[in-house]
């Protein structure tokens, strides 16, 4: 009896030095590996904000093809993913933070054991693009939890996993669309606008904008009102063969037109837009770009695009210098 009573008491204080030895252990643990990627900060965050794009980086999705992911549509934010399968267990990822240079989200896991842990990625300047940093900091909570963390090494178990994912994220930024120009938004005010709409083939464009735009010069002076911006073009439709479109310059102040010109408010609302510096022949890269912004950022078209013709060719000869803004109406 007095046998067992010592062993018990031995298991008592054994179980108590562990315990009181937990409380010293580290609480947490850290996984951080980063790469260099060559493309502007925004094409690799989405990448990263919208989840269903992880399907095209993530270093688990292959290893359980039968695992079982659901999402919600939001993009940011509040977007998550979960999944179940026999393989990489059941968890859920949740984004909850997202600045010019981070993301940050949220994991939960509930098998095959239950554990949480906050990660995130950074983007820092690097001389050959972006260094993109994946950080995961799983909580290890006492006892059990930091007795592990004593016999596992989690950086060496996650470590090639993060190493696989970002060199994926690498070559699915670095092989997809590559901008030529750089697409902005911003919120345009509507200001009052003297029209001639034409429809022209291609070969008469730059004969009809220049009659159109003369005759509107000389019924805004007929009326005393006054240029006050650079003409415009708004294109209404388009196809290989044709050009409808709406000549425009912005006025002072409101006026009558007549039966040619209509004096109307132009567009107000979101807009992205590119400066393009060129012949006005030579255009088509910059709207491609602005067409591939659009879907990216699932944005939609609210009406027309339109040029602003920023350099008078009347004063500058040489094609090369033309300035144009490109505008299109989004939602």
């Amino acid at each position: 009896m007095k046998a067992l009573k010592k062993i018990f008491l031995v298991l008592i204080i054994l179980v108590a030095v562990v315990l009181i030895a937990a409380f010293f252990l580290p609480s947490q643990s850290r996984v951080e590996r980063s790469i260099v990627i060559n493309s502007p900060a925004d094409n690799i965050a989405a990448k990263i904000n919208d989840l269903h794009a992880w399907d095209e980086w993530s270093p688990w999705k292959d290893q359980d093809s039968a695992a079982i992911y659901k999402y919600n549509d939001t993009i940011g934010v509040g977007g998550w993913m979960d999944w179940k399968g026999k393989i990489v267990g059941a968890g859920k990822l949740t984004i909850i933070r997202v600045t010019p240079d981070s993301i940050i989200y949220f994991l939960a896991f509930k098998e095959p054991f239950e554990s949480e842990s906050n990660g995130s990625f950074s983007f820092t300047s690097a001389e050959s693009g972006v260094k993109v940093t994946w950080t995961d900091v799983e909580s290890l909570p006492w006892p059990m939890g930091r007795i592990m963390g004593l016999f596992l090494n989690f950086d060496e178990m996650m470590g090639p996993d993060f190493e696989k994912g970002l060199s994926r994220l690498k070559k699915a930024v670095e092989s997809s669309y590559k901008y030529t120009y750089t697409v902005q938004e911003k919120e345009v005010s509507p200001v009052f606008i003297a029209t001639i709409r034409n429809k022209v083939n291609s070969g008469e464009i730059g004969e009809i904008m220049g009659k159109s735009y003369g005759e509107i010069q000389a019924f805004l002076a007929k009326n005393r009102a006054k240029q006050s911006g650079s003409p415009m073009a708004i294109t209404l439709a388009w196809d290989s063969l044709s050009w409808d479109f709406e000549a425009a310059i912005p006025i002072d102040k409101e006026i009558k037109g007549n039966d040619k010109i209509v004096i109307k408010k132009s567009y107000e609302g979101k807009t992205i837009w590119v400066t393009y510096t060129g012949p006005y022949e030579s255009t088509y890269q910059a709207y491609t770009d602005l067409d591939q912004y659009m879907k990216e950022k699932g944005l939609t078209q609210a009406g027309g695009p339109w040029e602003v013709y920023v350099t008078d060719p009347g004063t500058e000869p040489d094609s090369t210098k033309w300035v144009t803004e490109i505008y299109f109406p989004v939602k």
